[in-house]
This record gives C-alpha cells, structure tokens and sequence, in this order.
C-alpha cells in the first residue's frame, strides 16, 4: 500500500513539473540592454484602445450640411459599422533608432540599403520599409516582451486615428489640417528637416506637434502607414462587422495616411494599396531608383483586449 500511494504521488507532481515548464520566461533571458531599452519604451509608449462599434469609411454625407463625402474614392465607401475589441497601439511611428536596435539584435544588414534612401535615415525619424520588415519589426518586439505584437489592422489604425472612432476628419489634436499649427506645411519639412535630400520625400522627426485625443502622434501624415491588411478596392462592401483583417490573399498592402501636403490622403478615412516592396521613385534631377520605401511607415499594436 504505502508503495502504490508513493507511485500514484509521483505520478500526480509529475504533471506539475512539465507545467511549470510550459510558459517561458518573456525572453528577457540573453537580451542586451539596448534591447531590454527598447522593448521597456516600446511597453510604455503603448496607448490602450477601448474598443467598440464605429462607422469605418468615408462618413461625410452623414455629417456635412451638404450630405456630400469627404472623397471622391470609391475604395473607402460604403461606411459601414465595424465593432473591434479593444487593443493597444504605439503612441509613435517606429524609428530608425528603433529599427536599428532590431537589425543589430537580429543580424539584418542595416536599413536603407539604397544610397538614395540613406540620406532620409535621420534616428528620430519614422523608419520608411517594406512591409515585411515593418510586420517582422513588430512581431520580433512581440517575442522579446512576451506579448502579442503586430502590424495593426486596417480597422484598429482607423478607429485609432478617430481617437475611438469618433467622426473626425484628421487624427490631429483637434481634428483639422493646419500646416505648421498641427502638423508642418510641406515647406517646413523640405526646407527644414530634408533639405538636402535627393527626392522630396516629405518626412519629419516624430512627436514634434500635438497628439490626437487618444495621445498617438503624427497620425495620417509624416509618412504612410502600413497596416496588416491585403488591399482589395471593393473590401467595405463585404467587410466583416466584427474585427475585420482583410481579405484571404492580394497584390497590395493597405497603406494609410499622407506624406507632405496631401490633404486628401491625410483624412483619417483614405484608403489605398502599395507593393509590399515599395515605390520605384523619381529623384529631383529626373533620375529613378528603387523599390523605395522611405515614406511607408509604421506603428505597432497589442492585439489582445486588456491593458498591458
């Protein structure tokens, strides 16, 4: 007897030791500080979304007096209600301090690779990549703090740029376009922060005017952000009311939000597509080079409904 109760309190801590085993450490283990730096920033820079239900898409005609859109697209029509859970998302743009912080710790060579790029390589910059390294950026953050790290969705980056899906047209601290009041007129940014520069890509240090009301920075402008999403034009006509990631498959990606003065694509509501590589690009003297993607920026989010 007393061996059967010592084999059958064997067997039951046996269980216990393999589960102990089965949720590892957030991989702090082995990090170096410039790591450890940057996932501790990235944690605390995340801005807690709560979710619910909203109107996505080009909502004017149920706001203006005129009952007219805001655009002529056909890509963000119909506004339809879309429900999200809640989610949290960077407060900023990733930059290439950032991102180089990653291509170390990784062993990827340094990014811009193109020399016509690497002048826009500025450390308080937003970092200009294709998309898969934007998505690799974000899910190599995720493994190293342990928590569930993405591209956001096209609906998460929209609800986020409305500060909770309100009906406002810019993601600005108030709403509305006002070069060099919220954001800088294109002839601030070339004259001051690219003057040099071989394209006139209209890119800025990040954080420098005020947030929207949700606290994210440079929303829609400073650049064109990549999001999860697969670009199909006809998407909101079948879009998913809860939660929607896209469609299955696709030739673009999603890009939200403007470079320069674009006032169009600068609305929260614009929509479009981008090779997933990026833009071959005109220099000023009428030269081309690329793929570029000094102007497809990015921002990472948290995809799980709790605060971090």
């Amino acid at each position: 007897m007393d061996s059967t109760l010592s084999t059958f309190a064997r067997l039951l801590t046996a269980p216990l030791v393999i589960f102990s085993f089965s949720f590892p450490a957030c991989s702090q283990t082995g990090q170096s500080p410039e790591v450890k730096a940057l996932v501790k920033k990235s944690l605390e820079n995340m801005v807690f979304v709560k979710g619910g239900t909203f109107t996505m898409g080009d909502f004017g005609s149920q706001v203006t007096p005129e009952k007219l859109p805001f655009t002529s697209q056909q890509e963000n029509k119909p506004a339809h209600p879309v429900t999200l859970d809640s989610f949290s998302i960077g407060k900023y743009k990733v930059t290439y301090a950032d991102l180089d912080v990653y291509t170390t710790a990784t062993g990827k060579p340094s990014w811009p690779q193109d020399k016509a790029d690497q002048p826009y390589k500025v450390a308080d910059h937003p970092a200009g990549v294709p998309w898969q390294m934007a998505k690799d950026y974000c899910q190599w953050l995720g493994k190293q703090s342990g928590e569930p790290i993405d591209l956001p969705t096209e609906a998460q980056w929209e609800y986020s740029a409305r500060s909770g899906g309100k009906a406002v047209r810019f993601g600005t601290n108030n709403g509305k376009y006002e070069a060099d009041r919220n954001l800088p007129s294109a002839d601030t940014i070339e004259q001051k922060y690219t003057p040099d520069t071989v394209v006139s890509q209209y890119i800025y240090p990040v954080g420098k005017y005020p947030p929207n009301a949700l606290g994210l920075y440079d929303v829609g402008v400073d650049g064109r952000d990549w999001v999860n999403d697969w670009f199909a034009a006809d998407y909101y006509v079948h879009s998913p009311l809860k939660n929607p990631t896209g469609p299955a498959s696709g030739t673009l990606k999603v890009i939200r939000g403007a470079e320069g003065d674009n006032t169009d694509s600068a609305m929260t509501v614009y929509r479009y597509g981008a090779p997933p590589a990026g833009y071959v690009v005109k220099t000023k003297d009428g030269r081309t080079f690329g793929p570029s993607a000094v102007t497809l920026t990015f921002r990472c989010a948290v995809h799980k409904p709790g605060p971090l």
